[in-house]
C-alpha cells in the first residue's frame, strides 16, 4: 500500500493506493487531519486503483469533513486518476466538492494539476 502525504511548495500532496479498503480509507483520513492541522488552501491527490476503485470513495468523506471543519477561502483540490478505473471516483469527488461549495478539478496529469494549484 502507497500512502505518501508530503507538503509541496504551496501544495500538500497525497498518493494513495492501491491498497485495501481500510488502507485507502486510512489514508484519505490521515490527508484531511494534515490538511485541517497545516491550514493548507492547496491539495493534489494522485490515487491508483488495482482491484477495486470503490474503496477510494473514501476521499469524497475526507472532503465532506474538511468542508464541515473549514477550509480557506481560496482552498483547491486537484485529483489525478492514475488508473482508468478511478476516473468516475474521482468525477464524483468534484461533484461534491461543488455541492459543498469547495472548488476541485480532476486532471489527466500531475503536471496540468499542480499547474492550476499553483495559479
Amino acid at each position: 500500500m502507497i500512502c505518501e502525504i508530503v507538503p509541496e511548495s504551496g501544495w500538500l500532496r497525497v498518493s494513495v493506493g492501491p491498497g485495501l479498503a481500510d488502507e485507502v480509507q486510512e489514508c484519505y483520513r490521515s490527508a484531511a487531519m494534515e490538511c485541517l492541522r497545516g491550514h493548507c488552501a492547496r491539495v493534489l491527490v494522485v490515487g491508483l486503483a488495482t482491484f477495486d476503485p470503490t474503496v477510494h470513495l473514501a476521499g469524497r468523506d475526507a472532503l465532506r469533513s474538511l468542508a464541515l471543519a473549514g477550509v480557506p477561502d481560496d482552498f483547491r483540490l486537484a485529483v489525478v486518476a492514475l488508473s482508468e478505473n478511478l476516473v468516475g471516483i474521482y468525477d464524483d469527488a468534484v461533484l461534491e466538492a461543488d455541492r459543498l461549495g469547495l472548488e476541485a478539478r480532476r486532471f489527466g496529469t500531475q503536471a496540468e494539476a499542480e499547474r492550476w494549484l499553483a495559479g
